[in-house]
């Protein structure tokens, strides 16, 4: 097993093709991650730690970006909306 909500589904009784959904959704991503892999390794030296540094600051970025505080955001209703 693989997932979180795979499991949960495992453990939910869930029907066999929604199992399969995800094991052929981990399996793709796995795939696509191996080609990018491969992809990054084979550029050279300069363009690949570009690429890894890109990556490290969009990481950060993003990390950052999971810790605005609750209370800074505006709730609005349906109806404020119109």
């Amino acid at each position: 097993m693989g997932s979180d909500l795979q499991e949960a589904a495992f453990a939910m009784g869930a029907a066999d093709w929604v199992i399969r959904n995800f094991d052929d959704q981990i399996a793709g991503y796995n795939k696509a991650l191996k080609q990018m892999q491969r992809a990054l390794e084979d550029l050279p030296e300069l363009e690949r730690a570009a690429v890894e540094n890109a990556a490290r600051a969009l990481r950060k970025a993003r990390s950052a970006a999971a810790f605005i505080p609750v209370e800074g955001l505006t709730i609005r209703s349906a109806r404020d909306q119109h």
